[in-house]
């Protein structure tokens, strides 16, 4: 499976023709908005999601979308935090692939390993 969270990616992966099976956006990058994109998609879901958290709604969308694939879930928000549900709901050996601004792009190959360290970073963020 191939995930992509944000809009620069998931645009740039569009025009690429490179196939994606979840795409997350918010119509927004660098906390700019962005005319809205048309994604080619089986299941297209809303979900909001506010700067800084990940809510219940969100979480149980990615894992509907990552179940069906073929989806594209638009935020009402903010969704660079929905890398790590997108992580730990993935299958072993999907990619999922994120932008670092002014860095370029990261590319997260889903492994156990992983899974685990994401599950702590969240466990982390829920005690503070």
């Amino acid at each position: 499976m191939v995930a992509t969270v944000g809009d620069v990616v998931s645009r740039g992966t569009l025009r690429a023709e490179v196939r994606v099976d979840l795409r997350i956006v918010d119509n927004r990058s660098m906390r700019k908005g962005l005319s809205a994109s048309t994604y080619p998609a089986k299941r297209k879901y809303t979900a909001k999601n506010p700067p800084g958290v990940i809510t219940d709604e969100a979480r149980q969308i990615i894992r509907q979308a990552v179940a069906e694939k073929e989806a594209v879930i638009f935020i009402e928000g903010e969704e660079d935090l929905l890398v790590l549900p997108v992580i730990l709901d993935s299958p072993e050996r999907s990619l999922v692939v994120y932008g670092q601004p002014n860095e370029g792009l990261v590319v997260v190959t889903v492994t156990l390993d992983k899974k685990r360290e994401v599950a702590e970073m969240l466990e982390r963020m829920v005690r503070e």
